[in-house]
């Protein structure tokens, strides 16, 4: 029998039909890819398919070269302005400052800076860092970074100029005021730590002020340590300034608030949409460093996110009464997620909610018009004097500066006028969209007249507090070497309104002599406070203002403790 045998096959029929496996098997898989559903049973790659394209298109038609990374950050972004208001897009360049913010260290020179009027000043050079080490002082003028003019200089453009890698030397021109002179420095970046706090002292012999402006990596020991110091002075009750303070991170909020509350009290709680791993309950522990001891902490309308947990935490559990604003209203966690080149995005991830259940988070619209609506300042309408039906049996305090109200009373309020109309009711309503924390005694400072808003706009203010400091004939020469005597000492310069009216003159503000008598006091406390940050940073800005002119803090240190 003679065997049958199979014809050889041609290569170039072979190389055809390995083609139209491999299209087949391309075909099928993409089908597969198509149709595969992700958790939530929507069609994955059907959706992603529209944004490849979108992007190819505009690479390859576009009428000028584009940047793949640029269009590529771009649409991250698009896709973030279409969610909350808080999940963003960091570049490279922002998400390591974030993150070197955050962290509580960088490396720099050391100074901290103010730039005014196109001027950037040094406020004051950090105890023991580069800048003071080679002799920079406060008040001078950095007028060239590495012989490039800082005139008009932005205060980003400053922090990327002067942070670099740690060894590495920059070369700064300085004007010196005082002795007119203008002076060379070469300044070693080094290691520069920075902290969350920018005071702790003793108000008197037993009231502790500490203030709090973030939730930085750092917080929870500097915190520890500052309430540690203030025990050993003698405090009996704190002020916990969160005036100002835009949050961070929200287990250092927790730690912070575990010094106050004894162990097993709930602190916050999260939720996700899928639960999981991003529902957490926050317990506290023993062995806190102030569970007993009167407790009063201020607010404002700055006051968000992680300063808000800690507010909420300590009014909830009747461990603090607050004092101030309403709170900003931010009650939505973020994580922080990194991409291979060096960008993040920070995405929403979950819902935190007080111990008694209350979603602080205020109402917003999504897309980029609403970002730019809920930035807006809503609260303004929000004014406790429309929320009270009989203002007066309410007011807790009433003087020149500040007009106080208890809101314990507020329930009732809001039950007396159900189905009602008005001013009062429109009040309650934006205050339900509104959220934030509701301060037990809720204050209204007094209003400004125009003529001092228009010094405040202009930075007149700052213009006065330096030309005094730059004149070598003005008192305030005696006190630059001692914050204490500045603060109790010195007096309203001589010539103050000579020096008001020329400063309205050169800004082009006219003059108003019935305003500047009324306001006079207001307008010579200004400028002291800018004397006195220029003088001695931030601390001596927050000392002046905690022990002569802050009326909520002279409120905290006498308001009842007890059950508002």
């Amino acid at each position: 029998m003679i065997p049958v045998c199979s014809p050889p096959i041609n290569k170039r029929l072979m190389s055809r039909i390995l083609i139209i496996v491999l299209m087949l098997f391309v075909l099928v898989f993409g089908i597969f890819l198509g149709t595969r559903l992700d958790r939530n049973g929507e069609v994955l790659l059907g959706k992603q398919k529209k944004i490849f394209e979108a992007y190819s298109l505009m690479k390859q038609f576009y009428v000028d070269e584009v940047d793949g990374d640029s269009l590529a950050g771009a649409g991250i972004q698009g896709m973030a302005e279409s969610l909350d208001p808080h999940t963003v897009y960091l570049e490279p360049e922002k998400a390591s400052y974030s993150q070197t913010e955050f962290d509580g260290n960088f490396d720099g020179i050391g100074i901290e800076f103010d730039v005014i009027n196109d001027t950037l000043f040094v406020v004051t050079p950090l105890s023991g860092g580069p800048s003071a080490s080679v002799g920079i002082s406060a008040g001078d003028r950095i007028i060239a970074i590495d012989s490039v003019s800082a005139v008009g200089i932005t205060s980003r453009e400053v922090l990327g100029k002067l942070r670099g890698k740690r060894g590495t030397m920059v070369r700064l021109q300085v004007f010196r005021p005082l002795s007119g002179k203008v002076l060379e420095f070469l300044v070693a970046r080094g290691k520069i730590s920075t902290s969350s706090i920018d005071a702790a002292f003793m108000i008197d012999n037993r009231v502790g002020y500490i203030r709090l402006s973030r939730f930085i990596a750092t917080t929870a020991d500097e915190f520890h340590r500052a309430l540690a110091l203030l025990k050993k002075k003698g405090m009996v009750r704190l002020v916990l300034d969160l005036r100002g303070n835009p949050g961070g991170f929200l287990g250092q909020a927790v730690e912070v608030a575990d010094e106050f509350l004894p162990k097993g009290q709930l602190i916050v709680y999260t939720k996700s949409r899928k639960g999981g791993a991003e529902d957490e309950r926050y317990i506290a522990s023993s062995g806190g460093g102030y569970e007993k001891g009167d407790m009063v902490v201020l607010v404002d309308k700055g006051s968000a996110s992680a300063s808000e947990i800690l507010a909420g935490a300590l009014q909830d559990n009747r461990r603090a009464v607050v004092v101030g604003e309403l709170s900003f209203g931010k009650g939505l966690v973020q994580r922080q997620i990194p991409f291979a080149d060096g960008s993040a995005l920070r995405l929403t991830v979950s819902r935190y909610y007080t111990p008694s259940g209350r979603q602080i988070q205020r109402i917003y619209r999504k897309g980029v018009a609403g970002r730019e609506h809920y930035y807006q300042d809503v609260t303004t309408n929000i004014l406790p004097q429309k929320l009270f039906a009989d203002p007066e049996s309410l007011l807790y305090l009433k003087n020149s500066d500040v007009i106080v109200y208890k809101t314990d009373s507020l329930p009732l309020v809001v039950e007396s006028l159900k189905g009602g109309k008005g001013e009062v009711q429109m009040a309650l309503a934006a205050l339900r969209d509104a959220g934030g924390i509701i301060p037990d005694y809720w204050a209204t400072g007094r209003s400004s007249s125009s003529f001092y808003q228009s010094l405040y706009q202009s930075g007149s203010f700052d213009d006065m507090a330096r030309k005094l400091l730059d004149n070598p004939r003005s008192s305030v020469q005696r006190y630059r070497t001692s914050m204490e005597r500045f603060i109790a000492e010195y007096p309203e310069e001589a010539g103050f309104e000579t020096l008001v009216v020329k400063t309205c003159k050169a800004k082009k503000i006219a003059f108003d002599q019935v305003a500047f008598l009324r306001d006079r006091k207001y307008i010579a406390r200004a400028v002291k406070l800018r004397i006195a940050h220029q003088l001695f940073g931030t601390e001596g800005q927050i000392r002046f203002l905690v022990q002569g002119a802050d009326p909520l803090v002279k409120i905290a240190a006498t308001v009842p403790v007890g059950q508002p």
